[in-house]
């Protein structure tokens, strides 16, 4: 298996996902999911290059805990979901439903973690060439769709929640509020090798109920 497909599996969750909503989704329109699966690849463009350029400052790689908590908090947090946040702003709201709107904002998490995965695997890949690297890389890509790529999802749908609250509700802040503290923990506790790297799934856990909590809320809003 060359690297190209092992780059595809990347994308796998993604595209099952868009499938199945297609399928089961009667209200969800084919040109709003490739619309946001654009938009993902918009938004990873500016993120890497953030990633290569403002990253390579010495703050960022010093590796000491206020580097590391600076970098989670700061980056991968705040920058990383107000660039994600400005991007699924672009997403046809007016016209939708909730669920089609959702459904909209996760494949674009699933996108963005897709395309956030490839940049990380393929850096990863020079680094370890010669040393089993396609083993190696297939054991990353599967964490990372169960690890890192949540994290996007969820992420993401805490913010595009905030949005759709925004526009038809209320002007509630705390799922972008979640968004941003639960990525910059994600990242900071993934940071570790030792045995706080097992609290980042607490995290993505944590991510995963507070979103669902948010869109019942919204559901209830809607329905009210």
């Amino acid at each position: 298996m060359n690297l190209y497909a092992l780059l595809g599996i990347s994308f796998i969750p993604a595209i099952l996902f868009f499938a199945l909503a297609i399928i089961l989704n009667k209200n969800l329109k084919i040109r709003y999911c490739l619309w946001a699966a654009l938009l993902a690849l918009c938004t990873v463009i500016p993120t890497s290059f953030i990633q290569l350029y403002v990253l390579g400052l010495p703050i960022f790689n010093s590796y000491t805990f206020a580097s590391v908590m600076v970098t989670a908090i700061f980056f991968n947090g705040l920058i990383e979901e107000s660039m994600k946040m400005l991007f699924m702003c672009l997403i046809p709201q007016k016209k939708q439903v909730l669920n089609a709107f959702f459904c909209c904002i996760i494949l674009y998490g699933l996108t963005v973690g897709g395309f956030e995965s490839v940049v990380y695997i393929v850096k990863r890949f020079q680094e370890i060439q010669g040393q089993g690297g396609k083993e190696i890389v297939v054991s990353l890509l599967l964490n990372r769709i169960f690890t890192a790529q949540a994290i996007h999802v969820f992420c993401a749908a805490l913010s595009g929640l905030y949005i759709w609250n925004f526009r038809n509700h209320k002007k509630n802040i705390l799922p972008f509020v979640y968004a941003v503290l639960l990525h910059g923990i994600y990242n900071f506790f993934a940071s570790f090798t030792s045995g706080f790297h097992y609290l980042s799934i607490v995290a993505v856990l944590f991510a995963a109920v507070e979103t669902r909590i948010f869109y019942l809320s919204a559901e209830n809003e809607n329905n009210s």
